[in-house]
């Protein structure tokens, strides 16, 4: 028997191993906030009791985006079609929504495009287990404080189009010691960090020195793992940038959207938060 079932909190450790195993880079923190905030929900897909697969969802209102994610079957559970009945599920539920929105591989695109999702632009994932970004001089940057974090919920919600403050006050509760902000307070970057990779996450800069110079800051604070970060493709300079400091990209990734299209990100927003989020 196939079951679809809200994911429980404290199953949440379960889901941060599925994705480990397909090599994501999801905390159980993260997989926390995901099944526990009000705006959002995950689920589990069993099959005669046992967890086969996953998908998530995080709501932005008045009904407007949902953002999916999270999106996992299990090896041995695959090509039977319970990916499609995990989207269906979320697709029902959410059908009143304006905008349903995911980050796909190439390969996982093909889940989606039956289901009426079109591929809007590419994501660039770097990586570098040596990195070595040289800043623009004169450029100030310090880590974040929290009087600092209201004014980057705001910037944020102005280039994601919706406020993510939840997201953002966990970021900050989490990993408050990899987020840096410009001097002049008109620019952050914030970090995650799990077994794979610490990412460095919504870097949000007007100009481009100032993004390279945080970007720096946050690459430089602790070279002892690997790091990610993760571009729209738009961000041509921004890229040069990350491969003159020895980031190599690993994959891309495609933005789908089935409904009404958010349109192009806008400029200022130079790393995504993660695929998982946005």
């Amino acid at each position: 028997m196939v079951k679809i079932r809200k994911i429980e909190t404290a199953e949440a450790p379960v889901l941060s191993s599925m994705s480990d195993k397909v090599n994501w880079n999801v905390a159980p923190a993260e997989c926390g906030l995901l099944t526990s905030a009000e705006n959002m929900c995950g689920y589990f897909l069993e099959v005669d009791g046992e967890i086969a697969g996953s998908a998530g969802v995080v709501t932005y209102e008045p009904q407007s985006l949902v953002f999916i994610n999270m999106v996992i079957v299990k090896e041995e559970f695959r090509r039977r079609g319970y990916a499609t009945m995990m989207l269906e599920h979320i697709l029902e539920s959410t059908k009143n929504y304006r905008t349903k929105r995911l980050h796909a591989t190439p390969d996982g695109s093909k889940v989606y495009a039956p289901l009426g999702f079109e591929s809007r632009r590419t994501v660039s994932f770097f990586a570098s287990d040596a990195p070595d970004l040289q800043a623009p001089e004169n450029i100030g940057v310090h880590q974040m404080r929290q009087e600092e974090l209201a004014d980057v919920i705001r910037r944020d919600e102005v280039c994601f189009g919706h406020s993510r403050k939840n997201l953002l006050e966990f970021n900050f509760r989490e990993y408050g010691d990899l987020a840096f902000v410009s001097d002049d307070g008109k620019a952050h970057i914030l970090g995650r960090r799990w077994k794979k990779y610490r990412q460095m996450a919504a870097l949000t800069s007007e100009d481009l020195p100032t993004a390279m110079a945080l970007a720096a800051a946050a690459s430089n604070l602790d070279k002892s793992q690997a790091q990610s970060i993760i571009c729209y493709d738009m961000q041509k300079e921004f890229m040069e940038f990350l491969k003159s400091g020895g980031f190599v990209k690993v994959r891309e990734m495609v933005d789908m959207v089935l409904g009404d299209d958010p349109g192009v990100p806008p400029m200022p927003y130079r790393t995504i938060y993660g695929g998982d989020m946005g």
